[in-house]
């Protein structure tokens, strides 16, 4: 991804500015099942949707659950026994499919805010798209603390989506 301009307003000069030159080819959404990763799902799935990008949903699993895969879930009576977590996957690729979007699916092991910041450099993602909040319960006032978490230390464009 190229950056065109760089600097504040009053460094720039109208000259330099051109056609816009970001690419969203490759969107990661870190998806934990909640309210707000449902929301942010829908909203990766539009951008992918309107920019021909694909899509990369992951759950990070901290090793404390034991949680079927997605790939099990192939039908209605078993999504409903599903855990939560992995019904945020089966969302995903499911919101995708139906959207004419590629997408892949994985559950990665570690930190949660950690692991999608190297998922995110490892992949290549040109944008990741979280929810505000997720099921740690560990709530802040204005930002969930895996989100801000991932805000500040992605190397790409996050965009925070609140759950209505």
């Amino acid at each position: 991804m190229d950056v065109c301009i760089k600097g504040s307003a009053e460094d720039v000069r109208l000259g330099d500015i051109d056609e816009i030159c970001h690419e969203i080819g490759r969107i990661l959404l870190p998806t934990d099942g909640s309210a707000p990763s449902v929301a942010a799902t829908e909203y990766a799935v539009m951008l992918a949707k309107t920019f021909g990008a694909s899509v990369k949903a992951i759950y990070v699993d901290t090793g404390l659950e034991a949680l079927e895969y997605p790939e099990e879930v192939m039908d209605e009576d078993v999504y409903e026994g599903v855990h939560a977590s992995v019904k945020g996957l089966v969302l995903a690729k499911t919101m995708c499919e139906r959207n004419g979007v590629s997408c892949e699916v994985e559950v990665v092991q570690g930190g949660v805010a950690k692991r999608i910041v190297h998922v995110a450099e490892e992949w290549k993602a040109d944008m990741i798209v979280v929810g505000d909040t997720g099921r740690t319960g560990l709530k802040r006032i204005a930002l969930g603390s895996v989100a801000e978490t991932v805000v500040k230390g992605a190397p790409v464009p996050v965009l925070v989506v609140k759950a209505e």
